[in-house]
């Protein structure tokens, strides 16, 4: 079997994490053979992971030469614009979320990803780790009863700079929900099984102020949401509350029958039953890899195996567009709520 040759557009902190798996995890199946970028550092950098990958200073001159596949890990802004070029160019494509920074983007990737036979894969990674799907086969397996309400609680550091500060302006990332928070939705949708229907939101810039103006993105916010089968749910975001690297994140579900709960610093999920005598949960440790390179996310190992297992093998995918696609329009009606001080409902 020829490995899978693979581009990589953006080579920052994540685009690098991107060619570091395929190159040293799965060298005997996929190799980099071309990168894209400007930023002369950055090329250095990568080079000293992938030193045979054939440099290119134009996106599209990458997505057109000899390849079989392409990463994108690109502002948000351009993510669609992308999209397109590799699809129609016939090549399988990864691509970081979130799905699109606008209703309309959103929609128009999931046309896209509908219209061609090649893998489009969104990089979810959460959904590939052990752990998390552990907590997946449990709700499914009844050890809750039914779901009624889900939660996110995500305490930390600013973001990371990035280059022209992209990330702090949502004309170009969507907002802080958008580009931060998208991963979490999706989850508590994967978990619970269905889809949003509506999204009220509060949040504003109060501490992090990188660029001037009204589109410096939210330091903090609250979301609040309802599904169509009637579960409810929560998420809380503060990006001034912790050092690095001492962030907290929680995530939980509740049913009619018990709770679990997340305890990601130890990987362990804590389930609590209903009508148990023992105050204390039961500890379940996971055997899970902890995340290589950019940001250390469980699942982030896995989902570059299960990437080359679906272009080479045509194996299913855990995030296609159509199945993640909710998380990102969820952060979008967040931030719509927050601009227009209304329920956003989703269509």
């Amino acid at each position: 079997m020829s490995k899978l040759k693979c581009g990589f557009l953006g080579i920052g902190a994540m685009g690098r994490s991107h060619v570091d798996l395929i190159h040293n995890q799965c060298g005997d199946r996929a190799e980099a053979v071309a990168i894209c970028g400007r930023n002369e550092d950055n090329l250095k950098k990568t080079l000293e992971i992938a030193p045979h990958a054939r440099v290119f200073d134009n996106e599209s001159e990458l997505i057109q030469s000899d390849l079989d596949a392409v990463f994108v890990s690109t502002p948000n802004f351009t993510h669609l614009q992308w999209a397109k070029e590799i699809v129609d160019a016939g090549k399988h494509l990864f691509l970081e979320k979130p799905c699109g920074i606008s209703m309309e983007q959103a929609d128009e990737l999931v046309a896209l990803a509908d219209g061609t036979d090649k893998v489009v894969m969104i990089g979810h990674e959460l959904r590939y780790s052990p752990f998390f799907g552990r907590i997946k086969e449990m709700i499914d397996a009844g050890e809750i009863g039914t779901p009624r309400m889900v939660w996110t609680k995500e305490f930390r550091a600013p973001f990371q700079p990035k280059s022209g500060q992209w990330i702090q302006d949502d004309r170009m990332s969507g907002g802080c929900l958008v580009d931060k928070n998208c991963h979490h939705f999706d989850m508590m949708n994967w978990w619970v099984g269905a889809r949003p229907k509506y999204v009220a939101a509060f949040g504003s810039n109060a501490v992090n102020r990188v660029i001037e103006g009204e589109h410096q993105v939210h330091d903090h916010a609250t979301v609040s949401f309802e599904y169509d089968n009637g579960v409810k749910g929560t998420l809380h975001l503060c990006m001034f509350a912790r050092d690095f690297p001492h962030e907290e994140l929680e995530m939980g579900v509740i049913g009619d029958k018990g709770s679990l709960q997340t305890s990601i610093s130890t990987i362990e999920i804590l389930q609590w039953k209903l009508g148990s005598e023992n105050a204390d949960p039961i500890r379940h440790k996971i055997e899970s890899k902890q995340g290589v390179g950019w940001g250390g996310h469980l699942g982030f190992s896995e989902i570059h195996d299960a990437f080359v297992d679906a272009a080479l093998e045509g194996k299913p995918v855990l995030t296609g567009v159509k199945a993640c696609v909710d998380g990102t329009r969820m952060c979008i009606a967040g931030e719509e709520s927050i601009r227009e001080k209304r329920i956003v409902e989703i269509v």
